[in-house]
């Protein structure tokens, strides 16, 4: 895999870089950098947006990255609850308890829930269909570029209140996210490769790493 710089939004304040696990020296050059700092959440590390920096980088990575426009991340929007869709909050957490749910799920389930409640509070909610609902997921996807697992939360909220405190069938809900470009795969040098089959010191480990690059074998992540 290769390093990934997010093209920055004008008025950006700092440059995001990906690193893969795998590249641990580039990771320990970017700690070097003035500015540099790692956000655990994104798993993306930054410096400061400037075009100084921003040349430091692609000379860090010596050619051998991507530029990716970054993506704005839109906030879900929080409204005030009716008081029938409070009602239906306390049905969900009502349920839960029943189920024994540990109290950091119910506080999760709750909280998702009650981004479906800021959609549909103003319907009757047995009368939300499986259309309606991931048209909703959907278009949070597309607008507010919310994650997988914020997806999968989300869903999940909405099925156990339909499932456990309306007692409604089992739902599938079939929402495909966006698919995401495929880079080609990167193709070793003659040196890198002469360096990976001189690296081990038992030569029969040589004569194995020989064997396989002169068959051409190829592998790949299952």
């Amino acid at each position: 895999m290769q390093p990934i710089i997010y093209q920055p939004f004008k008025e950006a304040k700092r440059i995001k870089v990906y690193i893969p696990y795998k590249l641990f020296k580039l990771r320990n050059a970017i700690k070097q950098m003035d500015s540099s700092f790692w956000h655990p959440n994104q798993k993306l590390w930054s410096v400061i947006n400037t075009p100084k920096n921003f040349k430091s980088l692609e000379k860090l990575f010596d050619g051998n990255y991507k530029i990716e426009k970054d993506i704005r991340f839109t906030p879900v929007p929080t409204v005030l609850l009716t008081e029938n869709a409070l009602e239906a909050l306390f049905e969900l957490e009502k349920a839960l308890v029943l189920k024994q749910y540990s109290a950091s799920s119910i506080k999760v389930y709750k909280k998702m829930f009650t981004v479906f409640l800021g959609k549909f509070m103003q319907r009757d909610l047995k009368e939300v269909n499986k259309e309606d609902i991931e048209g909703f997921v959907y278009e949070l996807i597309k607008k507010s570029h919310i994650s997988e697992s914020y997806q999968n939360q989300l869903i999940n909220a909405i099925k156990a209140y339909y499932e456990h405190a309306l007692k409604m069938p089992r739902e599938y809900y079939d929402i495909q996210r966006p698919k995401k470009a495929r880079s080609i795969p990167n193709v070793l040098s003659k040196s890198e490769v002469l360096n990976i089959i001189q690296s081990p010191k038992n030569i029969k480990h040589r004569a194995i790493l020989c064997t396989i690059y002169s068959s051409g074998c190829e592998f790949r992540n299952s």
